[in-house]
C-alpha cells in the first residue's frame, strides 16, 4: 500500500514537472480563441460551408484548446475528458451533416465548459461573485417588496372590515401565486432545456424580453403618480370584490397582483442564470439574502404595521435594474451573435481583458455591436432620467403655484 502511494505521487510530481517544463502558455487567451473559432464555425455550416467549418472546429481544437490543456488536466481531468467529447461530437456532427441547431447545442455546452475551465484558471476573483449576489439579491428584493407593498394596500383596504375571511382569502391567494411562481420556474427551465433551438438563440430572446420590461420598470418607479395609480387600480377591483361578497374573486384580485411580480422574477432569473454561469452559487446566496430580507419586511409590514422608507429606497433599487437592464442588452446581442444573426466586429487586444464571469454579469464583451448597444442604451436611460427629474420638478412647481392661488 505505501508501495503505491509513493508511486502515485512520483507520477503526479512528474506530470507537474512536465508542466512546469512545457512552454508558457497563455491558458485564458488560448480559450477565448478556441471559443471564437467554435462560433465561426457554426456561422460557416450554417452558410452551407460544411467542409471548411469542419476544419475551422478542428482547428478551434487542435490549434488552441490542446495548448490550454496541460495546466487544466492537472487541475480538473474530469473537464478537460468532457470537453475532448463535445468537441469530437461537434466535428462528428458537421461530418454527419446534422442540422444547425443540434450543433448549436453542443457548442453552447462547450462554451460553458469555456466559461469554467477559464474561471479555474483564473479563479473567480471577488467582482464577478458580488455581481452575481448582488443581482440575485436585487431581483427578488424589489419584486418582492413590490408584492409586499400591493399586499399592504389590499389590507389597508380591508382593515374598514372585520370579516376575516376576506383577509384569509387574500392570505391564500398570495401562496397560490407564490406556487405558481415556482411551477413557472420549474416549467420554465424544463421547456428551455428541451427546446428544438440554440441555447444562444433562448438567451438572446430571454435577454430581449427581460430589457424590455426592465426598463418599463425603470422609468415606472420613478413615476409616483403612475404607482399611485397602479395602486388605486388595484384597489378598485378590491372593492368590486369585497361588494360581490365573492371570497374567490378576492383570492384571485390577489393571486393576479402576486404572481406578475412572480412571473417577471421567473423571466429576470433565467437571464441572470445565463449569465452567472460558474458564480451562480453566489446569485442563490443573493436569493437566499433577499428571502431573508423580504420576512423582515413582511415582519414590520404586518405584524407592527410600520412604514417603510420606500421612497429613499425605490431610488436605489432602479438604479441597480437599470444597470442590469444595459448588461442584459450586452449579453442579448452577444448571444445574437453567436446565433449567427449579427455581424461580429472583434475588439479582442484592442481592449483591456476582464474576468469571464465580470464580463458575463456585465455585457462588456468586446465587440462593437455590444459595446454599441450597451452605450446606446445607457444614453437612453440617462436622458429618460433627466426627462423624468425635469418632468416632476415641473409638476412640483404648478402644484405650488395653485396652493399660492388658492
Amino acid at each position: 500500500m505505501n508501495l503505491q502511494k509513493f508511486l502515485l505521487g512520483l507520477l503526479v510530481l512528474l506530470g507537474l514537472g512536465t508542466a512546469l517544463a512545457a512552454p508558457s502558455v497563455d491558458v485564458p487567451n488560448e480559450l477565448r480563441l478556441t471559443h471564437d473559432l467554435v462560433s465561426q464555425s457554426l456561422r460557416e455550416y450554417a452558410q452551407g460551408k460544411s467542409q471548411q467549418a469542419f476544419r475551422t472546429a478542428r482547428s478551434a481544437y487542435l490549434d488552441h484548446f490542446e495548448y490550454a490543456e496541460p495546466p487544466l488536466r492537472v487541475l480538473n481531468p474530469d473537464l478537460i475528458l468532457e470537453m475532448e467529447y463535445r468537441f469530437a461530437d461537434l466535428r462528428n456532427g458537421m461530418k454527419a451533416g446534422q442540422p444547425t441547431g443540434e450543433l448549436q447545442k453542443i457548442a453552447g455546452d462547450i462554451d460553458g465548459s469555456l466559461r469554467k475551465a477559464e474561471s479555474i484558471v483564473s479563479g473567480t476573483g471577488v467582482l464577478g461573485p458580488t455581481l452575481a449576489a448582488t443581482g440575485g439579491f436585487t431581483i427578488l428584493f424589489r419584486e418582492g417588496l413590490e408584492a409586499a407593498l400591493l399586499i399592504a394596500a389590499i389590507f389597508a383596504y380591508l382593515d374598514t372590515s372585520r370579516n376575516t375571511q376576506l383577509r384569509r382569502a387574500v392570505w391564500y391567494g398570495g401562496a397560490a401565486a407564490l406556487l405558481a411562481t415556482a411551477l413557472t420556474w420549474a416549467l420554465a427551465t424544463y421547456v428551455l432545456s428541451i427546446a428544438p433551438v440554440s441555447r444562444e438563440l433562448i438567451s438572446a430572446v430571454t435577454s430581449a424580453i427581460a430589457v424590455v420590461i426592465l426598463f418599463s420598470l425603470s422609468f415606472w418607479l420613478l413615476q409616483q403618480s403612475d404607482r399611485r395609480r397602479s395602486v388605486e387600480f388595484m384597489r378598485a377591483r378590491v372593492s368590486q370584490a369585497v361588494q360581490s361578497g365573492s371570497l374567490l374573486a378576492l383570492g384571485a384580485v390577489t393571486f393576479t397582483t402576486i404572481y406578475r411580480e412572480g412571473f417577471e422574477t421567473v423571466l429576470f432569473y433565467q437571464a441572470l442564470s445565463v449569465a452567472s454561469g460558474p458564480v451562480s452559487v453566489y446569485m442563490y446566496l443573493g436569493v437566499a439574502l433577499a428571502i431573508l430580507a423580504l420576512a423582515v419586511t413582511f415582519l414590520l409590514l404586518f405584524r407592527f404595521g410600520r412604514r417603510l422608507p420606500t421612497a429613499k429606497l425605490f431610488p436605489v433599487l432602479v438604479s441597480v435594474t437599470a444597470l442590469f437592464a444595459v448588461a442584459f442588452v450586452g449579453n442579448g446581442v452577444r448571444a445574437f451573435q453567436e446565433a449567427g444573426w449579427l455581424n461580429v466586429t472583434n475588439l479582442y487586444g484592442r481592449l483591456p481583458t476582464i474576468d469571464p464571469n465580470v464580463a458575463a454579469l456585465t455585457g462588456l464583451h468586446p465587440t462593437v455591436e455590444t459595446l454599441g448597444a450597451q452605450g446606446l442604451m445607457l444614453l437612453i436611460y440617462v436622458l429618460g432620467f433627466v426627462y423624468a427629474r425635469v418632468r416632476a420638478g415641473a409638476g412640483r412647481q404648478n402644484a405650488a403655484g395653485k396652493l399660492e392661488r388658492s
